[in-house]
């Protein structure tokens, strides 16, 4: 049986509960940096979430280069977000899972009764296409989209912005999303903090 007391159980992974919302902010946090924890904050306050956890994932399959070794990217995080609902976890190298349509589904099997929302930062939305079996995502969980810096007309226009139009939420009921039938979808306009992984590792600050 799970433990029902802390974030994690006696085996690392995140505790949640059948009727729980729960958030899934997957990255490479290749460094974790403030902006991460302020549109974690925000997805908790405006969609109502009971948790949020931080997918600290292996690494980026869209991406060349390899990140920071997982272990220093958790410690890094951990050390950064201090949050009751807010949890850090490398729970993608414990499933062995490498894309998110997969991790979504053991996520699923494992947390029966549980509701997930996939939460993506609007830079994500504009090449989610790319994604693998990203129609199945949206199919399967609903879905958040964070806005982020010069990047709202290219993700408003995004493909699977179009495709799935009709499901989209107006941000006022974003509070509805968690417990709302996929596909399902709502863009939030957040308060920006202009910062990036990317160019925290450009200044060499990494």
């Amino acid at each position: 049986m799970r433990a029902r007391e802390g974030p994690l159980d006696r085996t690392g992974l995140p505790v949640a509960l059948p009727g729980m919302t729960v958030g899934l902010f997957g990255g490479s946090f290749d460094p974790p940096h403030a902006g991460h924890v302020h549109v974690s904050r925000e997805a908790l306050k405006r969609l109502g979430l009971d948790r949020l956890w931080w997918l600290v994932s292996p690494g980026n399959p869209l991406k060349e280069k390899g990140p920071a070794p997982l272990a220093r990217r958790i410690e890094a995080a951990r050390r950064l977000i201090h949050h009751p609902r807010i949890v850090v976890t490398d729970i993608e190298a414990r499933l062995g899972t490498r894309y998110t349509a997969g991790t979504l589904e053991a996520l699923r099997a494992l947390y029966p009764g549980v509701r997930f929302v996939w939460l993506m930062g609007a830079d994500n939305l504009a090449q989610f296409h790319r994604w693998q079996r990203w129609d199945r995502i949206m199919r399967s969980v609903p879905v958040a989209v964070l806005a982020r810096p010069g990047l709202g007309v290219s993700a408003r226009t995004a493909r699977a912005a179009r495709i799935f139009e009709a499901a989209r939420l107006p941000a006022p009921a974003a509070r509805v999303l968690p417990r709302a039938q996929a596909p399902a979808w709502t863009y939030l306009d957040v308060p920006m903090i202009d910062i990036s992984s990317s160019a925290i590792r450009a200044r060499g600050e990494w």
